[in-house]
C-alpha cells in the first residue's frame, strides 16, 4: 500500500470516528472537526454513503447500522462469546446485577456481551465499548494472566490513565495487584472506573491456561459489602470455569 493509499484509508476512518462520536454532522462540520477542505470531505462522505457505512438525511451524515452488522458477525465468530452466552444469563439471574464478558484487543478491554439482572444499575455500557484494562476488574483479570512482556507492551502504549481518583496509576502497584489476582483467582475494582461501583471479575482460561476473556459482575457499593463481594467472587470463578469447559470441549 502506498503512503497516499494509507492516508486515504486513515482519513476515511477518521471521518467514521467523528460521526460515531458526535452522532450526526453536516459535511462542513466534519471538515472543521478534522481540519480538511470541505470539497475533500464531501468526496469522502459520498464514498462512505455509497458503500452503505454512512447515511445522509437532510444534509446530515451519520454512521449506519452496517457497522452493527459487521460487529455482530465478528462477535458470533468468537468462540468464547458462544461458550459464555448461557452462563452470562445464569449469573445475571443469580446475582441480579450487571454482568459482562470482556476480551483484550489492541491493548484495550472490549465488552463483547452484557446481561442485566433484575436489580442491575443501568451503566453506559454496550457491546463493543472499549476501556483501559488497568482501570477495570475484568481488564485486570485479563492482565494478570497475560505474559509479562505483553503487559509491558500494553502499558507502554496506553499508559496508566486515571479514570477516577481510585484508578491505579503506578506500575509497581498494578503488578502487585496482578500477583494477588493470580493468587486468589479474581479481580476487584472499587470505583476505579465508575465511582460508587464495585466490580468483581474472573479470567476465562483455555486448556493451555491462556486467557481468552474475563467474566464480571458489577453493582453499587451500597449493595456489595465485603461478605457479598466474596459470594460474588465465588460465582464469577465458578462461571468462568464453566465457560472454560464449554470453550475447550464445544
Amino acid at each position: 500500500m502506498t503512503s497516499g493509499s494509507r492516508r486515504t484509508v486513515d482519513r476515511a476512518f477518521e471521518i467514521v470516528d467523528v460521526l460515531a462520536e458526535k452522532g450526526g454532522l453536516r459535511g462542513s462540520t466534519v471538515a472543521e472537526e478534522l481540519d480538511m477542505p470541505v470539497s475533500t470531505t464531501h468526496d469522502y462522505l459520498q464514498a462512505l454513503v455509497t458503500t452503505g457505512f454512512v447515511t445522509k438525511t437532510e444534509n446530515v451524515y451519520r454512521t449506519s447500522t452496517r457497522f452493527l452488522e459487521v460487529g455482530q458477525r465478528q462477535r458470533h465468530r468468537l468462540d468464547v462469546f458462544t461458550a459464555a452466552q448461557d452462563e452470562l444469563e445464569t449469573v445475571a439471574q443469580e446475582t441480579k446485577e450487571h454482568v459482562t464478558l470482556m476480551i483484550e484487543e489492541g491493548g484495550q478491554g472490549v465488552l463483547i456481551a452484557i446481561q442485566e439482572g433484575s436489580d442491575a444499575v443501568s451503566l453506559f455500557a454496550y457491546p463493543g465499548a472499549r476501556m483501559p484494562l488497568h482501570a477495570t476488574a475484568p481488564g485486570k483479570a485479563i492482565l494478570a494472566y497475560l505474559p509479562r512482556e505483553r503487559v509491558d507492551e500494553i502499558l507502554d502504549e496506553h499508559g496508566l490513565v486515571a479514570v477516577t481518583n481510585q484508578t491505579i496509576t503506578n506500575r509497581d502497584t498494578l503488578f502487585e495487584q496482578l500477583e494477588t489476582i493470580r493468587e486468589q483467582g479474581y479481580a476487584v475494582d472499587d470505583g476505579e472506573r465508575i465511582a460508587g461501583m464495585v466490580c468483581i471479575a474472573a479470567p476465562v482460561l483455555d486448556k493451555e491456561d491462556n486467557v481468552q476473556a474475563s467474566l464480571c459482575v458489577c453493582g453499587p457499593r451500597s449493595r456489595i459489602d465485603e461478605q457479598r463481594q466474596e459470594a460474588i467472587a465465588d460465582v464469577v470463578r465458578r462461571s468462568a470455569n464453566v465457560v472454560q469447559v464449554n470453550l475447550d470441549y464445544a
